[in-house]
């Protein structure tokens, strides 16, 4: 199982949107930060803690998912990440990144 450490690399990997192009709902956690759609306890999946400065305060953020969203976004990072990791080509099970990715997938998958 991968680390703390490697799970926040691999949801780092997941390009977020803008956060000033978001809607309260999407930035509150309620809403799904790529396509808006209404998110539960249930349907969330949560991308981990991200920072953004705002009027000069660097503040956490929480951003969650749909898992259709989800699962796009860590396939197709997985897909771009595992081109350019010499790690991921030599054996994936090694790589935290590539690994954590998989996890995400099995994730948003539930």
């Amino acid at each position: 199982m991968p680390s703390d450490t490697a799970n926040a690399a691999a949801l780092a990997a997941l390009p977020l949107p803008e956060f000033n192009s978001l809607s309260q709902g999407q930035v509150r956690g309620i809403a799904c930060i790529w396509d808006g759609a209404p998110l539960s306890t249930a349907t969330a999946v949560d991308l981990g803690e991200r920072k953004v400065r705002l009027v000069g305060t660097r503040i956490s953020w929480f951003p969650r998912a749909c898992r259709p969203c989800a699962l796009k976004q860590a396939m197709d990072a997985l897909l771009e990440h595992g081109q350019s990791c010499e790690q991921c080509t030599d054996d994936s099970s090694l790589c935290p990144v590539g690994t954590g990715l998989l996890r995400a997938i099995h994730e948003a998958r539930r």
